[in-house]
């Protein structure tokens, strides 16, 4: 480049042809445009460098971000596991919990009362005692059972609430129609009946029995 100024100097400055004013103001002009392209050089090159620096520092940023959101992401997949485990872990206590109550029922005087009288033909009945103990345990074994079912329906009958008694116990129709002394029949009707009092409709006795189980 200045090689070139120096050969365009050289023939502007021919004999002749310039003043020494004239050469002057050629060589001022000259100069400028030799600092100007030095100075917009040296912009330029400050300019790159600040780029590749701010480009460096995005790069970092991003790498850190990506450092710090994977970490975010162990964390929180560590977390979840340990919520699942102490899930799954209180989950394991209350079927334990609710396999030994269980367990107590069906050992109890009264649930082994219940087995006789379903092998009886004749005679023997529950007494007015024996529903009350039988509901107690009911409600032991089944967090408060009979509450529950009663504040479904609050007008069920005495009859309907000892077979409802019955069949959470886990008795048969036919065991449950030898203990409370009617027939299948009247049992099922018994169920129906029920049924469309707590739900307001019409149902099969597979659907109160069902209700039975879940409440």
């Amino acid at each position: 480049m200045y090689h070139t100024l120096l050969s365009i100097i050289y023939q502007v400055l021919s004999p002749g042809l310039w003043t020494n004013y004239h050469i002057l103001i050629l060589v001022i002009a000259l100069l400028f445009a030799c600092i100007f392209i030095v100075l917009s050089l040296q912009r330029y090159k400050r300019l790159r460098l600040l780029r590749l620096n701010e480009k460096q520092l995005l790069c970092e940023q991003l790498s850190s971000s990506k450092q710090h959101f994977n970490t975010i992401s162990r964390e929180l997949i560590q977390t979840r596991a340990e919520l699942l485990e102490i899930e799954n872990a209180r989950i394991v206590k209350l079927s334990k919990e609710d396999d030994l109550r269980k367990m107590s029922f069906i050992q109890s005087e009264i649930y082994l009362k219940l087995i006789d009288l379903s092998k009886e033909e004749k005679g023997k009945k529950m007494t007015k005692e024996d529903w009350l103990t039988l509901e107690q345990e009911l409600n032991n074994t089944y967090n408060n059972f009979s509450l529950r079912l009663k504040s479904c329906c609050d007008q069920i009958s005495e009859a309907e609430l000892h077979v409802c008694y019955l069949l959470k116990a886990g008795l048969s129709v036919t065991s449950i129609a030898k203990i409370v002394g009617r027939t299948k029949s009247a049992v099922s009707m018994c169920r129906k009946r029920l049924l469309k009092k707590i739900n307001g409709c019409d149902g099969s006795t597979f659907d109160l029995d069902k209700f039975i189980s879940n409440i």
